[in-house]
């Protein structure tokens, strides 16, 4: 009974990240939940008290998901900021690939607008904003910034570039695609030419 439930939970779980991924909080109903995870509405029921409780109750089980993988996967002693950025893109590669219906929900999560929703998830964005590329930043050798550019800024311009360069991957419905990762390492190089000194390259 336990492992039917269980696998009844990740139907629900699924049919709601593909169908919030694709038109947002405002728009899903219950009834496109239930059907597309082939499931009654009493059953929904057992598992979430709404459609609310759902929606914070996949967002941060996938966070949490996305987080572990982080932690779990950077390599804190490489030293290099760029280097570091390079192994932190190429977890969200593996990451698309083995959850593409999970992206799409994070992400458009991250842009969701509805009042109902955006106070409650505002924390964790911020978190995993923060594990992504600050909290990755551990044990970075900050010699190598050229003068007068600090490590908090550093971080920031990072951060700046590599939430446009989503942003843009997803205007040209490119989000899901992991190729698109790829090309943000030559971004990387970019970012490396302006803030590295030289001969500390």
């Amino acid at each position: 009974m336990e492992q039917n439930e269980t696998e009844k939970h990740r139907q629900i779980m699924s049919a709601a990240a593909a169908r919030f991924a694709k038109q947002g909080y405002k728009k899903t109903t219950i009834d496109e939940i239930v059907s597309g995870a082939g499931i009654s509405k009493g059953l929904f029921y057992h598992y979430f008290k709404n459609k609310k409780d759902l929606y914070i109750h996949l967002y941060i089980s996938y966070v949490d998901i996305l987080s572990h993988s982080i932690r779990e996967n950077v390599d804190i002693t490489e030293t290099d900021l760029f280097r570091r950025l390079k192994q932190i893109t190429h977890i969200r590669i593996d990451f698309v690939t083995k959850y593409p219906n999970l992206w799409g929900f994070l992400y458009s999560a991250y842009y969701e607008e509805h009042p109902d929703i955006v106070p409650l998830i505002k924390e964790k964005n911020e978190k995993l904003l923060q594990e992504s590329y600050a909290g990755s930043a551990a044990n970075i050798d900050w010699t190598k910034l050229k003068k007068g550019l600090s490590p908090d800024k550093a971080i920031e311009i990072v951060t700046w570039i590599a939430e446009g360069f989503v942003r843009k991957a997803a205007t040209n419905n490119l989000t899901l695609n992991p190729e698109i990762y790829y090309q943000f390492d030559e971004y990387i190089e970019c970012l490396k030419t302006g803030m590295y000194e030289d001969e500390k390259r």
